[in-house]
Parts: C-alpha cells; sequence; structure tokens
C-alpha cells in the first residue's frame, strides 16, 4: 500500500517542481528576449538617425548641385550665339564678336575674357585691354590645354578645362566650344573654337559653395574627369572621410562634390537612442511582472496573445499592400461596398501615375518603390478623414470620396497637382504626372465593380486625351472602349491576312514641274469594311505596339514596288517612307532596313525615310544616332511635320537631316494669313541657308502654288497635283503627267 501511495506522490511532485523550475527561468528568458529586441530596436533607431543626417546631408548637396550647374549654364550658355552665328555664316566680323561678348559678359559678371580662335589660333578677344597677349596664342603649342581641345573637336561638343592658371593671372574655368561649318554636300567641317575664361572663384562662390554653416564642401574633377580629377576647391581629405557625394554634370564631363556636417558625422550609440532606453525599461518591468503572474494563467494569456498577433499579421497581409501600407484592392472593395450602403453620393476615382515605367527602368525599382511611398504620403495631405485611398497594383491607386461635388472636383485638381511637384529619390530628380479618371455613385453605378471598371475607363480616356488630365466617365467611353478593342482584334486579323497595301502620291518640282519622287501611304483595306482610314488604325498600332510589325511590313512592300518599277524601269524617283516613334525606340530599324534592300538588291539612295519633328524632340540622341546611320548608308532623310514640334532650326543645322517638310497646317491658311506667310518664308531661307531641300505638304490651291514657287519652296506634294493612289493608277498618272503645268493666279 505504502509503494503505491509514494508512486502516486511521484506524479504528482515531480511536474510540480518541473513547473516551479519552468516558472522561475521564464522571466529569465522573457527578459533575455527583451534586452535582445531593445538592442534590436535601439540599432535600428540609430540607424535611422544616422539616415536622416546623411539624408539632411544629401538634400543640401542637390540644392548646391543645382546651383552651380545654373552657374555653369548662365555663364557658358549666353555666348552659343557667337558659335552658331559662326557655323552659319562661316565668320564673324570683329565688330559683331566684340559687341555680342560685351552683352554676355555684362549679363554674366564672373566671365574674365572671350577669344575666337579660327584654326585654334587666337584672332580675338573681349575685353582686350589686359588680354593682349593671348592674340596670336597658338593651342596647338599647349601641352597642358590642347588635349581638352582635341577631345571638344572629336566629340563635336564643348568641354570644360580648368581650373587653370591664366597667363593674365589667377586661377580660372576654360569653357572650349568647336565650331563646325557645313562644306561640301553637307560634310561637317572644322572651324576653330570660341572659348570663355570664367573667375572660378567668383562663380563658386555664387553657387553658394561657401554660404553654408552647417557642412563642408570639397569639389573635384578638374577638366571634368569626375573623381578622378584633381581638386578644384575645399579640403581634398573630405574625400576620405565618410562624405555624402554627388556628380555635377559640367560640358564634357562631370565634376564630384562632397559634404559633410562640420565638426565630423556625430557619433551614435545604443543609449543615445530613446527607443532603446524605452524598451530596456519596458524588458525590465515586463520581466518583474511576468515573474509574479501563476504560471498556468501567465502560459493560457500568453498562448492566446501570440495567436492574436499571427491573426493580425495575416489579416494585414491579407488586405494592405506590403510597400504603402495602403489598403489593397480587397479591402477597398468592402470599404467602397459599406460606403455605397450607406446611401450616400460619392465620387470614385483611378488614378494612374504617368511616367513611372521610365523611374523604374532608369532608376530601378527600388526608386520606383520610394516614389510610390512619396506619392501616398502626398495623397493621404489631400484627402479628409472619411475618404478611402488604396493602391491597386502597380502605378495605380484607387479612391472614393466624401463630400460635395464641388469639393471632390477640387481634390481631384489637387491631386493632379502634387503630383507634378518634382520627387527626390535619394538624390535623384523624378518628374511624373498623373492622368484620373472619375465615376459618382449613383450616376454611374451603384456597385464597387461597375464604378471602378467605369473609372478605370475614364482613366485611360485622360491617357488618350494628353495625360495630366482628369476625365468625368461617359457611356460613350465604354462604347468606344469596345470599339477599340473590336478594332485591335480586326487589325491584329489584318496583319495575319496581309490586309495592308501602299498607296502613292506624286511629290512635284515646283519649278520645272517634273515628278521627283513619291511618298508611300499606308492603306489598310478592311474585307468587310473597305477601306479603313490611317487616322483610327495608326494610334491603336501605335499603342499595342503592332506598330513595329507593320511598319516591317511597309519597309517590305515598299521595296517590292520599288523592285517591280525598276525592273519595269518605270521608277517616278525615292520613294519615302514614314517611321513612327516605337520602330525608332523598340526595334534595330537600321538592321531591318538594310536587311529588305539586301533582299531586294536596291540601292539606297532610291530611299528617304521621314520621322516626325515630335519624336525628333522627344528621344534626340536616339533619333539622332538612328539618322545618322541611314545617311552613312546613303539613305536620305527628312523631318516630317516641320514647324509643329517647337524645334529651332539652331538644333536642326546639327543633325543629319537632308530635307524638311513643312506642315499642312502652315500650307492651309496660304496666302492670306499673315502668320502663316511669316513662318513659311522663315522655314523656307533658313532651311536653305543650313542646306537643306524644303517641301511643302496639303498644297490644295493654286494661289498656295504660285506663292511656295515664288518663296523658293524645292518641293510640294498635295491634292491640287495628285491624291494619294495605288500603284497602278501611279503608273497611269505618271504617263499623263510627264510634267505637271500649274496654272498662274489671276
Amino acid at each position: 500500500m505504502s509503494t503505491r501511495i509514494l508512486a502516486l506522490d511521484d506524479t504528482v511532485v515531480l511536474p510540480a517542481r518541473l513547473g516551479k523550475t519552468l516558472n522561475r527561468l521564464l522571466p529569465i528568458g522573457f527578459a533575455l528576449i527583451g534586452i535582445s529586441l531593445s538592442i534590436a530596436l535601439g540599432h535600428l533607431d540609430v540607424q535611422r538617425q544616422e539616415s536622416e543626417l546623411v539624408a539632411n546631408a544629401g538634400a543640401r548637396l542637390s540644392g548646391v548641385r543645382a546651383a552651380l550647374e545654373a552657374q555653369l549654364r548662365s555663364a557658358f550658355g549666353e555666348t552659343e550665339g557667337i558659335a552658331q552665328l559662326i557655323s552659319a555664316d562661316g565668320t564673324i566680323s570683329p565688330e559683331h564678336f566684340r559687341d555680342m561678348a560685351r552683352q554676355a559678359i555684362a549679363s554674366v559678371p564672373h566671365i574674365r575674357h572671350i577669344s575666337v580662335a579660327p584654326n585654334d589660333v587666337v584672332a580675338d578677344v573681349y575685353p582686350l585691354k589686359g588680354n593682349m597677349g593671348i592674340i596670336g596664342v597658338d593651342y596647338r603649342r599647349l601641352p597642358d590645354q590642347y588635349p581638352m581641345l582635341q577631345r571638344a573637336r572629336d566629340h563635336y561638343s564643348p568641354v570644360l578645362a580648368g581650373p587653370v592658371q591664366l597667363y593674365q593671372g589667377g586661377r580660372g574655368l576654360i569653357y572650349r566650344r568647336p565650331v563646325f561649318i557645313k562644306g561640301h554636300k553637307g560634310v561637317k567641317i572644322y572651324w576653330g573654337n570660341v572659348s570663355i575664361v570664367a573667375d572660378i572663384d567668383r562663380l563658386l562662390s555664387a553657387a553658394g559653395l561657401d554660404l553654408d554653416p552647417g557642412y563642408e564642401l570639397a569639389l573635384r574633377g578638374a577638366d571634368g574627369q569626375g573623381s578622378a580629377g584633381g581638386m578644384i576647391w575645399g579640403d581634398p581629405s573630405l574625400f576620405n572621410q565618410h562624405a555624402v557625394t554627388v556628380n555635377v554634370d559640367v560640358p564634357g564631363g562631370l565634376w564630384q562634390l562632397a559634404a559633410s556636417p562640420l565638426g565630423g558625422w556625430p557619433s551614435m550609440s545604443l543609449f543615445s537612442s530613446p527607443l532603446f532606453l524605452f524598451a530596456l525599461t519596458c524588458t525590465g518591468l515586463f520581466s518583474v511582472f511576468v515573474a509574479q503572474l501563476n504560471r498556468s494563467n501567465y502560459l493560457i494569456n500568453l498562448r492566446n496573445q501570440e495567436l492574436k498577433q499571427s491573426q493580425a499579421q495575416l489579416e494585414r497581409l491579407a488586405h494592405y499592400d506590403a510597400i504603402t501600407g495602403l489598403p489593397n484592392r480587397v479591402l477597398f472593395n468592402k470599404r467602397l461596398h459599406e460606403a455605397i450602403d450607406g446611401g450616400e453620393r460619392l465620387a470614385v476615382l483611378v488614378l494612374d501615375i504617368d511616367g513611372f515605367k521610365q523611374v523604374n527602368d532608369s532608376l530601378g525599382h527600388p526608386m520606383g518603390d520610394l516614389l510610390l511611398q512619396q506619392a501616398t504620403a502626398r495623397f493621404a495631405q489631400i484627402l479628409d478623414g472619411h475618404d478611402c485611398l488604396c493602391r491597386l497594383g502597380g502605378d495605380e491607386f484607387a479612391f472614393f470620396l466624401l463630400g460635395t461635388e464641388q469639393a471632390c472636383v477640387e481634390q481631384v485638381q489637387a491631386l493632379l497637382q502634387t503630383l507634378q511637384l518634382p520627387f527626390d529619390l535619394n538624390g535623384n530628380a523624378a518628374l511624373v504626372t498623373g492622368s484620373i479618371g472619375l465615376a459618382w455613385c449613383p450616376e454611374h453605378g451603384q456597385s464597387s465593380n461597375r464604378l471602378l471598371r467605369h473609372a478605370d475607363t475614364a482613366m485611360y480616356a485622360a491617357k488618350e486625351g494628353g495625360r495630366n488630365a482628369w476625365r468625368l466617365y461617359h457611356p460613350d467611353m465604354t462604347e468606344r472602349l469596345q470599339e477599340r478593342l473590336c478594332l485591335e482584334r480586326n487589325l491584329r486579323r489584318a496583319m495575319k491576312n496581309n490586309e495592308f497595301e501602299l498607296w502613292y502620291q506624286p511629290k512635284i518640282d515646283l519649278f520645272s514641274g517634273r515628278v521627283k519622287g513619291a511618298e508611300a501611304l499606308l492603306r489598310w483595306r478592311d474585307p468587310e469594311h473597305g477601306l479603313v482610314s490611317p487616322a483610327q488604325f495608326i494610334p491603336l498600332a501605335e499603342r499595342t505596339g503592332l506598330i513595329i510589325p507593320l511598319g516591317e511590313k511597309v519597309l517590305e512592300l515598299a521595296c517590292a514596288q520599288i523592285a517591280a518599277w525598276r525592273a519595269a524601269d518605270c521608277l517616278p524617283g525615292p520613294l519615302a517612307i514614314n517611321v513612327a516613334a516605337l520602330q525608332i525606340e523598340r526595334s534595330d530599324y537600321v538592321a531591318s532596313l538594310s536587311r529588305i534592300l539586301k533582299r531586294y538588291d536596291l540601292p539606297p539612295t532610291l530611299l528617304e525615310v521621314e520621322i516626325t519633328e515630335s519624336l525628333l524632340m522627344e528621344s534626340q540622341q536616339q533619333a539622332c544616332d538612328v539618322l545618322a546611320e541611314l545617311q552613312a548608308m546613303g539613305v536620305a532623310t527628312a523631318v516630317d511635320d516641320f514647324g509643329t514640334g517647337y524645334s529651332s532650326l539652331a538644333y536642326l543645322k546639327s543633325l543629319p537631316i537632308d530635307h524638311l517638310k513643312i506642315d499642312r497646317a502652315f500650307i492651309k491658311d496660304l496666302p492670306m494669313d499673315e502668320d502663316a506667310v511669316a513662318i513659311t518664308r522663315a522655314i523656307i531661307d533658313l532651311g536653305h541657308a543650313l542646306g537643306f531641300r524644303i517641301t511643302a505638304e496639303g498644297i490644295e490651291t493654286q494661289a498656295q502654288y504660285q506663292f511656295l514657287r515664288n518663296a523658293g519652296c524645292d518641293q510640294g506634294q498635295g491634292f491640287l497635283m495628285a491624291r494619294p493612289m495605288p500603284a497602278a493608277a501611279l503608273q497611269g498618272w505618271l504617263a499623263d503627267h510627264p510634267t505637271w503645268q500649274h496654272q498662274p493666279c489671276s
């Protein structure tokens, strides 16, 4: 009997002892965990404080960089007119040079002097006083300066040399601007250079490098060599410390600017973190509290509290966006449904950030995420407490707004305006805009899905209207969307079934009346609807990316037709084809054209490629590279719709272009509209001065023809001479019109 009692007592006492031991160890375990978490939290807080210091230094540095680049543009942009005048005229008189130099120095006080050096020998300088000694200086005999001048000439772009010790005394920057004039057949010939010498210390002072009481600044990158260049200003040891640095764009290279707080970066320790001290205190109190709890109740409560946190975390993951912390689509739909059930009139918005893809592509996804977070913060400042905001995904956000119609519209406009302000993405400035669609409840729907769908449709209408705008939903938008989807399906079918053909419009020499070539124009012959207007399907092809295979089809059809005309000995002249922006940006257009020319054994001189002026301005470098490759092959190049893209002839003269086509918007009002007359004459005269051939589009009356002929325009095309027509019809027209005779105006 005693044995059974002992065994029974052991089964009770042993778990009790074990539980007591665990009860003693539990507070120690919580204390260790709490201390570990406190240390981790303290480290995070210290890192946050250090990040704020670095961010503040970076913001200051970005401001100095912007001021420095602005001063450089101001100092060296003033004399661009001298170089352009020499490029256009081949020379400049001493009086004209000194007058332009005097005006430049008067507007930028830290310019020391300006000189011109044909064949790299200084011929004139302003002001002359104190600078007589540099007249006749041959840069080719200056081994410390001539390499920079060679670099400017070889790269066809200015460079910034210095700082250098000047012959006149003192330290300066020298801006070397190579000057080229157009020679035989448009070949660029090196004329010499225009040089500007600026007082570097006055320029840097004007940019504010010596005005910051909180930071120490230094600048290096002599001769535009960036981090590899010598010191320009400040203490060189700053670059060997933990300084924040940014690159400064200068002509022909980079400078590097560094900043560090005066006295160095403050030392951060865990005990400088209030969060660490607070967490450590809480850990101690919590450990004492745990020690006093009943073991069983404590464990039960603890288990329930782990469960609750897990549920809350799962709930958050299911209903909130991980990047912005905003409600996601699921939670937004739930809240919108509740608001609709409340019976109030509300506005549902869908916002898409225009230009977000370019930020992701150029700066990387982390910077894209940062932009989304900063945009979210801006949106939150505009909304009222009863409004709701969510991230649908990507760069799309959704809102519902409660309030009067006027108040909602004002909020929509404020959302657009807040996106127009620059975003600072860790020292990188990003500019974006927004497109917003708006649908009203109950007018445009009484379900969350229907309202979001209609707001999304209106948003795409805002994008198509030019972006940076908002549109109110209208049922016609849904109908147009359905029509567009149907048109897109038919367009894809047309690509597969070869339903496209080329029509041709002759180009006429306005003086002799002879045909000088033709322009190929794409037509779509739908088996059910007949000819579809290019105005309908070309923009859709560009939006969907189908313009790239469609452009390949145009090249194929055009070269096949040229080969057929060539075999029949009835070529009308070079054939012009149009190239869309996406063909330049997303495909190897030059390789495609070369491949098709080789397939049909055609010389490149039988083709002329036309690009729009807007493409030239939006993708300058890429378009310029493609045009240069085409010219090198022997393909003529033209700018279509000239006069509508706000480019300057001063810029165009440096591009590989043979031909300008004046947009029909100016031709249609000739010769009665004085503005159209003035613009057209200016384009013709200056275009000829720069060596371009000029063609006028859209000639429809004898008066327009006569005016353009008298103004010296080279070629023309339009309904007055001939409408676009199929190849067979063009052959008949050419037979009937060996020379097109214009009728003199009465």
